[in-house]
């Protein structure tokens, strides 16, 4: 458990989490689009980026999901896998404008606020995974 998640407290229900991932990935999208002209390759970030957390909030069992394909704190898991690669984007990818740069740690600071913000073990809206004995039963 990331010491972040221990400091901060749980404020975020999965419904307003899937909202905001919605909005993070269609963030993502945008500045995509309107960086293709002037930085490609922070574009080609944003896009992996949006595609990346969209992935995440149509398999997640959550209020907001589509296929339910694994836990709500599976996705919290990946969201701070998604965070750390946020702000890595500009090395991986050789962003080298200023603005593109700031875009991407400011949506990794972000992504790790919301990650400790939210309650991943409130399995209340969850349809496939209520308890941890259902969970590993299922996936044995």
């Amino acid at each position: 458990m990331p010491l972040i998640d221990r400091l901060l407290p749980k404020v975020i229900s999965p419904r307003t989490h899937g909202i905001l991932d919605y909005v993070h990935a269609g963030t993502n999208f945008l500045i995509g689009t309107l960086l293709l002209r002037s930085d490609r390759r922070a574009a080609t970030g944003a896009f992996l980026l949006g595609a990346g957390v969209l992935a995440n909030a149509l398999l997640t069992d959550y209020p907001l999901g589509v296929f339910r394909l694994y836990s709500f704190e599976t996705h919290g898991a990946l969201d701070y896998g998604i965070a750390s690669a946020t702000t890595a984007m500009p090395k991986l990818m050789g962003v080298e404008t200023s603005e593109a740069k700031t875009f991407f740690r400011m949506q990794g600071v972000g992504e790790t606020a919301i990650a400790g913000l939210t309650n991943y073990r409130d399995r209340s809206a969850a349809k496939h995974f209520r308890s941890e004995k259902r969970y590993i039963r299922r996936a044995a």
